[in-house]
């Protein structure tokens, strides 16, 4: 599935065949759903006789930009000629010609047939090919670099006979890959490597450092800039990797070159910044729209936005940035298209969604403005209080969880967790987690997190901010606390015991050799795995249930009852006290993605989510279906369970079902789709994509 997110600026439209067909395209990539139909309905469109130039051009670039996500290079190429070709707008002319001119050199799959030159022999052996994607080109252009990921190894090739010349192996995949005159960057597991182009000892790196991820590279004589995911910028001896001077805090996501000694950021929601040689930021800026590419000239970057137009910045003299002497709306957007304070004026007059959205997410970046402006939208969405996410640009869906007395959020990215005070969503000083491998949140019962990274775990206290990296003897694949102990199942049928907050092992057991799910029952702690149910703490033999029901995707229990539910959509219900006699069974017509038994009005009930975004409620363990709730732009149906209210994210809003009914019964907006929920006594809070974390009273 492909999320494209743009709308054509359009001058005149006509209610013709063909436009209809084009705007139920924008919309269906609009909510981010599958761009199969889009595409035909855009070809459709161009198939009509009477089709006018203007709705031909329109179609083309939503077919460009479909193609670029797809990364059909091919296609979308052929698209941007068309404009280009065909376009009175010179500035789409333009923008077409530049993609043209990009994607002609862009990344193309390739195989090699690898070659390895003896040093004794001087005899040249061929090596199975492998899958590469070009990467550029170095010395001006007479070696081509190479990525091959299945391989771990990046490959340098002549660009004069098209022979292999020498190999750079790296640890992991995915590895990021910076091209300079005379070397290359390389990031990869945490770390990034400097190889100096010496063809004699290429797999020998010049220095390492240890960083988080990567996102871009800028060069500048003996010096480098490195942005992490983050937004923290790192000025670097090239010649060393030490720091010249203190890594500084922003929001950029990409580097761009504004001209002679000057350093430009900028974020994919149009946010810019310059800065001078040492970092020092000279100036900010804002542009009203999502930024695609930028195309720097001798004076001047032109930033090209996915609506299809384009902005131009002069970005040498910065001391002309002087604000107009006619402040008002008008003349700040004149200034400046994305002013903060202009569209929040906007917005207290218009009151439109549209326009708060763009006061909200530009006013994020100013100071002096955001409490103001976050203040006002609070009261206009009815929250407790509206904040801004500092997160990495990385994290689409936040995890949080909470105490007593914070909030937190979890940034993968950057791997650290943020703290917000419950009541205020004052910031507190984040917690900051290894930075030795990517953890990921696995499980959490605050005060412990429990995160992993491969065969390696790391059982994390919030209160005390402590963590005992274990490696483990197999991938963790399910999690059960009771109270002083944790319990693991893992990928290769063992279940270890450890007690907390020690993390001593107290025993291991084998109990199949496929994955294993964890559950507690009345009697104690059992597993599951290869249709066998066991209670750990007894030395009985394993009930056989279900042999039938392959990859089984959760084990849950609830008054007496025990559910076993395939990904594909069968649920089967046992009893613990009758020797696991089956109770029943239901079959849900979609993958399920979630699974909870709950208890109402004394009957117990099944809450299932399926990956069709629907929700369902069961009665079990009949099995009898009680309502379906049709969702709508929810990101993983895992729904949060308050009261007589099921609350799940919607369409641009968190919404709360009635248990009885399956109706919505509250709602309420935000922006963004696909946020996460979690309530903490009676408020609920939720982040989203936007980076935006709301607070509402229940």
């Amino acid at each position: 599935m492909y999320k494209i997110l743009f709308i054509l600026s359009i001058s005149l439209v006509f209610a013709s065949p063909a436009n209809n067909k084009i705007q139920e395209a924008a919309y269906i990539l609009m909510l981010g759903a599958d761009t199969a139909q889009a595409q035909e309905l855009l070809h459709s469109a161009l198939n009509f006789p009477d089709v006018l130039m203007r709705e031909k051009l329109n179609a083309h670039l939503y077919l460009a930009k479909i193609a670029e996500v797809k990364q059909d290079t091919l296609s979308a190429t052929k698209h941007y000629a068309f404009i280009k070709n065909n376009s009175q707008d010179v500035s789409l002319v333009y923008m077409a010609a530049e993609k043209e001119k990009l994607l002609a050199t862009a990344e193309k799959k390739i195989k090699i047939a690898q070659e390895i030159s003896s040093p004794i022999q001087k005899e040249k052996s061929m090596v199975s090919n492998l899958d590469c994607v070009k990467e550029g080109e170095l010395l001006t252009p007479l070696i081509e670099v190479y990525n091959c990921p299945n391989k771990n190894s990046l490959h340098l090739v002549s660009k004069k006979n098209g022979t292999e010349i020498g190999n750079i192996p790296y640890t992991d995949v995915p590895a990021k890959v910076f091209l300079i005159y005379d070397g290359i960057f390389l990031y990869c597991k945490n770390f990034l490597y400097f190889h100096k182009l010496n063809l004699e000892n290429l797999k020998t790196y010049a220095w390492r450092i240890p960083t988080l991820e990567v996102q871009d590279i800028e060069s500048m004589g003996d010096k480098i800039y490195v942005l992490d995911i983050n937004g923290n910028i790192s000025l670097l001896n090239k010649n060393s990797g030490q720091p010249i001077s203190p890594a500084i805090k922003s929001d950029a996501e990409i580097f761009f070159e504004p001209g002679v000694g000057l350093i430009g950021t900028y974020q994919k929601n149009g946010g810019i910044s310059v800065f001078d040689t040492l970092l020092n930021k000279l100036w900010d800026y804002q542009i009203d729209g999502k930024i695609d590419t930028a195309i720097t000239k001798s004076d001047s970057v032109i930033f090209y936005l996915q609506n299809g137009s384009s902005e131009v910045l002069y970005t040498r003299h910065y001391q002309k940035f002087t604000l107009p002497n006619n402040i008002n709306s008008d003349s700040l957007l004149a200034f400046e298209s994305g002013n903060a304070f202009a569209w929040y004026s906007i917005a207290e007059r218009e009151n439109s969604d549209s326009v708060w959205k763009r006061a909200v997410i530009y006013g994020a970046r100013k100071p002096e403005f955001s409490q103001l402006i976050f203040s006002k939208y609070a009261e206009k969405v009815g929250a407790k209080w509206v904040k801004y996410l500092p997160i990495s640009s990385k994290m689409l869906y936040p995890q949080m969880f909470s105490d007593a007395n914070w909030l937190f959020v979890y940034d993968f990215g950057s791997q650290n967790i943020l703290k917000f005070s419950l009541e205020t969503g004052k910031e507190g000083e984040a917690i900051s987690l290894p930075k030795d491998r990517e953890y990921t949140v696995r499980y959490n019962e605050p005060p412990w997190l429990i995160l992993s990274s491969g065969d390696w775990l790391l059982p994390f206290s919030l209160r005390e901010q402590k963590n005992v990296p274990i490696e483990m003897t197999g991938m963790p694949f399910s999690f059960l606390r009771s109270r002083d102990s944790i319990y693991i199942g893992l990928l290769n049928g063992f279940v270890l015991k450890y007690f907390m907050p020690s993390m001593r092992l107290e025993w291991s057991n084998k109990v199949s050799s496929a994955p294993v799910l964890l559950s507690r029952g009345k009697s104690g702690i059992y597993s599951f795995s290869q249709g066998k149910i066991s209670l750990l703490s007894s030395k009985q033999a394993a009930h056989k249930v279900g042999q039938e029901l392959g990859g089984v995707a959760y084990f849950k229990y609830k008054n007496g009852m025990f559910a076993v539910a395939s990904e594909d959509g069968d649920v089967q219900i046992f009893s613990e006290s009758e020797g696991f006699r089956q109770l029943g069974t239901l079959a849900v017509r979609t993958p399920i993605v979630s699974l909870e038994l709950l208890e109402n009005n004394g009957k117990t009930y099944a809450l299932i989510g399926g990956a069709n975004q629907t929700l369902s409620f069961y009665e079990i363990p009949s099995g009898t279906h009680i309502w379906t709730f049709n969702s709508k732009g929810s990101a993983y149906m895992q729904p949060v369970l308050h009261g007589s209210h099921i609350w799940i994210d919607q369409d641009g809003s968190v919404a709360a079902i009635d248990i009885n009914s399956g109706k919505i019964a509250k709602r309420h907006s935000i922006f963004g789709n696909g946020a996460s929920i979690n309530i903490h006594g009676n408020t609920l809070y939720c982040a989203t994509s936007e980076k935006l974390l709301y607070a509402f009273s229940l």
